[in-house]
């Protein structure tokens, strides 16, 4: 039996026999299960079709969503992620301001004298104010920002007692350590006095806040401020935006007349800005006395002559003989055309060349020159004295005061000229100086106040040197909203834009979604 019998394993697929259809079982067709109508749907190429195009646009818009609250997250939280796209930068700190803040050694604390949704309401201008303030904080960790309602903190003006808190016109308070500056309503913005004087209401123009609270921080750090006399009596004329210029380079300025007062005994300034009226011999000898100083030295006089002076002036004249100087009678006419603006008189508007590296050493724009308007040139007279540090080209003349129409320039010598010069005496270690300066459209608002010309920072840091203080003079350009620049310009349009990208563009993106998927399905 095991002989005839094969294994099961070894028959081949042709020895199996094949079942006839006579025995085959017959079995009933069943019919196909009917399916639901939205599965049948989900299974058409149509739907599979709309269904990506649908799961795409929700993903997009998630991820639109996401981007956008993650977005305003990080910049409540890092305002240094935001970027100003304004013509003009007004919402960033210019260069100048960014590096002095970063320097900063004190801890200082701006407060902001309401709460921050009232303050930006106030005007689009105030928006753009309390971004630059956070943009302070930002660049700096000794600086802390905080937003003090008045109303609900009634005490804090308490501790400020040199304030005057009636007016209403503070608007920050920086302090560091026991030092404290209230920053007020004009020193931050410019008004439109036009509109003022019609319609009785404010109209602000521009904005100095940069300049303004760099100006607090800087007085409130400095440990020891320089002061300065500005003397009265000899019919000057008005010194009032120097003297604020140098305050807020954290100088101490007061105003004497030495015809009844006398010099603080810790000023080492006397300016004497344009006089029209000649010192008498008491003046004469306080001013010489106070700048020998018993041989002690270290104090500077500042003279700026006056073109329009109708008496001599000889115990002026006397003083700057006795170091070393004289002022010429007559104006500088510069006829190399690289020294003139583009102005209606530009021989009498001159640019000045730096003929003296002391007082450009801590210069951050050296290329800018420094520019002056109807120049009284100085001569020299010993040069183991004084010498020049501003003067013309080598084609510079001088003009006659009285010149008339049929003065020719061409009929003068072409020579150069100095606008500006410093006499020195004393040791190297005690110095006295007296600086004339030829035209007191140098020290003028005009002047002092543009960007285009470097007149502040040179003069301040003719300051500083003489001081021996770091360059800490900082000149900072004010700024104003153009209608026509990219940015947020308000807080209506902040929250347009804002509109736009929370439910505009979702919407949008929706109904794109929606068209391409009908779109698709009806094909």
């Amino acid at each position: 039996m095991e002989n005839n019998e094969k294994n099961i394993l070894e028959v081949t697929p042709e020895e199996i026999p094949a079942t006839t259809p006579e025995k085959e079982t017959k079995q009933t067709p069943q019919k196909p299960k009917k399916q639901g109508k939205i599965k049948t749907f989900l299974k058409s190429r149509k739907a599979k079709h709309g269904s990506i195009a649908i799961l795409l646009t929700v993903i997009f818009l998630v991820i639109v969503i996401a981007l956008n609250i993650v977005t305003n997250l990080l910049v409540t939280r890092f305002p240094a992620l935001s970027f100003d796209f304004t013509s003009s930068s007004v919402y960033e700190l210019q260069n100048t301001s960014i590096e002095y803040v970063e320097s900063l050694t004190k801890d200082v604390t701006i407060y902001v004298l309401q709460n921050e949704k009232d303050f930006e309401a106030a005007d689009e201008y105030y928006v753009q104010a309390n971004k630059l303030l956070k943009k302070f904080e930002q660049y700096s960790d000794k600086i802390t920002l905080k937003y003090i309602d008045l109303s609900k903190n009634p005490t804090f003006t308490s501790k400020y007692p040199s304030v005057n808190w009636s007016d209403g016109s503070s608007l920050l308070l920086v302090e560091s350590g026991e030092d404290y500056r209230v920053v007020t309503t004009e020193d931050m913005f410019d008004y439109n006095q036009e509109y003022l004087y019609t319609y009785g209401s404010y109209v602000i123009e521009s904005q100095h806040v940069e300049q303004a609270v760099v100006t607090a921080i800087l007085n409130v750090t400095t440990e020891e401020k320089v002061k300065v006399t500005i003397l009265s009596g000899q019919g000057e004329l008005d010194s009032s935006y120097l003297s604020k210029v140098l305050a807020n380079n954290a100088y101490e300025t007061e105003e004497v007349s030495l015809l009844s007062g006398k010099i603080s005994d810790d000023s080492q300034f006397v300016i004497m800005y344009a006089p029209t009226q000649d010192i008498d011999a008491n003046v004469f000898e306080t001013l010489t006395n106070w700048l020998y100083n018993d041989s002690n030295y270290g104090h500077t006089l500042l003279y700026i002559p006056n073109d329009h002076a109708t008496d001599e002036l000889p115990n002026i004249e006397a003083l700057l003989d006795e170091w070393g100087m004289s002022v010429q009678k007559g104006y500088v006419f510069e006829t190399d055309t690289s020294h003139m603006t583009n102005t209606q008189q530009p021989y009498l508007i001159t640019i000045y060349d730096y003929a003296d590296e002391t007082y450009t050493k801590a210069l951050k724009e050296k290329n800018i020159p420094v520019v002056m308007l109807y120049t009284m040139p100085i001569s020299i007279k010993d040069e183991d004295k004084a010498k020049a540090i501003l003067t013309t080209s080598e084609s510079a003349v001088l003009m006659p005061l009285n010149a008339d129409e049929n003065w020719d320039y061409n009929d003068e010598k072409p020579q150069t000229l100095n606008g500006a010069v410093v006499s020195t005496q004393g040791t190297e270690d005690k110095k006295s100086n007296v600086i004339v300066i030829g035209s007191y459209d140098a020290l003028s608002e005009g002047a002092l106040s543009t960007t285009s010309f470097n007149n502040s920072a040179y003069f301040i840091n003719m300051f500083n040197t003489v001081s021996q203080r770091d360059d800490i003079g900082i000149t900072i350009e004010g700024k104003n909203l153009d209608a026509q620049q990219l940015g947020i310009a308000s807080s209506a349009t902040a929250t347009i834009i804002s509109a736009f990208v929370r439910f505009i563009i979702p919407i949008a993106v929706i109904l794109i979604g929606l068209i391409i998927w009908l779109r698709r399905r009806n094909k």
